[in-house]
């Protein structure tokens, strides 16, 4: 088999772990190479169960037929090394996939990439954060994330919804995904990317790998909500792994659902208490400057007394003359929508001019 893109996918079908597949691929050069050398012993012993699978494979129609399989389905398959393959997995991950099976806009691959994961079984607090930050990073960012249920697919929706660009990350083949309806109509803001042969479905081996996949075409990640076995943690260790910037949101001391994300905080990521923190951190725009507006009612009361710098909860509540409650409501909401910033000792300070 002398075909360059035919013998990957053979190697990649292979059944070897992707660690196994480099090694190879290193002493090598090339799958064609390893094609070549099926009947060395010392070949046969490395690849242990696995040869019997991969001497039968090394079978050329065989391969062109399963090809034609997956171009039947409207997939395209990225191969490492080549056009449209993602420089960014190439360049943090040692293992990575040396197919990718995509659907959709693979230019997105190209382009700034954040990804935003957490718990499945988030909480209100959670829903909210994914989805009012995502509106505003999705202006600058594609928004990667998983597919399942809670922040990931708030991410992805709102990013959407938005009109802004999302890349999903499968942890099974593409015949085994049901496009949700926030999907259907995304067109070109749309892309489907897996590591994985069509028909294969998800099972719990597979999550380490398709979290390292969504770090790593992704130019940091956000962890919005996670408690302390949370797989975003998989996620967070993957991108620190890969030199990518971690964020996380802070939770309730009193929350086992934030448990895995202040921990987070604890182990050196980057404290987010707004989407303004993410875009200045990472060089897109000034916290100061990006998010200018006029304010109205309530909120420039707030502005107002917070222009000539920190004040203290309890002073604003006498300011405004409302309840704790009332103002504690207030102020977090002002907070989510990056118009303030609480700071120690209960200060708070204005991020808008």
């Amino acid at each position: 088999m002398k075909d360059e893109r035919k013998a990957y996918y053979w190697l990649h079908t292979s059944g070897l772990s992707l660690r196994r597949q480099h090694v190879l691929h290193d002493i090598y050069g090339a799958p064609c190479d390893i094609i070549s050398d099926l009947s060395s012993d010392k070949l046969r012993e490395f690849c242990g169960n696995a040869y019997e699978r991969m001497a039968q494979r090394a079978d050329e129609e065989l391969i062109n037929n399963e090809l034609y399989s997956v171009s039947r389905k409207k997939l395209r398959l990225l191969v490492a090394g080549n056009d449209g393959y993602p420089a960014k997995l190439t360049e943090c991950e040692k293992y990575f996939p040396f197919i990718l099976y995509v659907k959709g806009n693979c230019e997105l691959l190209s382009k700034p990439a954040l990804a935003i994961v957490g718990s499945r079984a988030s909480t209100d607090y959670g829903k909210r954060v994914a989805t009012e930050w995502t509106e505003e990073l999705a202006k600058t960012f594609v928004i990667v994330s998983g597919h399942a249920t809670g922040i990931d697919s708030y991410a992805l929706k709102s990013a959407l919804t938005a009109g802004g660009n999302a890349i999903c990350v499968l942890a099974c083949g593409h015949d085994k995904f049901e496009l949700p309806d926030y999907m259907k109509d995304a067109g070109d803001r749309l892309l489907i990317i897996s590591a994985y042969r069509p028909d294969a479905r998800a099972n719990k081996y597979v999550y380490f790998e398709r979290n390292r996949l969504m770090s790593g075409i992704s130019d940091g990640v956000l962890v919005v909500e996670a408690g302390a076995k949370s797989g975003a943690l998989i996620t967070a260790r993957a991108a620190a792994e890969q030199g990518k910037q971690v964020f996380s949101v802070p939770g309730s001391v009193n929350s086992t659902r934030s448990a895995g994300t202040n921990g987070l905080l604890r182990s050196g990521a980057t404290a987010a208490t707004s989407p303004y923190d993410i875009l200045e951190d990472m060089g897109y725009e000034s916290r100061l400057t990006a998010h200018s507006v006029n304010l109205t009612g309530e909120r420039a009361a707030v502005a107002e007394i917070l222009r000539d710098g920190d004040i203290h909860f309890d002073d604003i509540s006498a300011m405004l003359g409302k309840s704790a409650g009332e103002t504690a409501e207030l102020l977090g909401d002002m907070e989510m929508e990056g118009l303030i910033e609480r700071k120690m000792m209960n200060y708070y300070s204005l991020l808008v001019r």
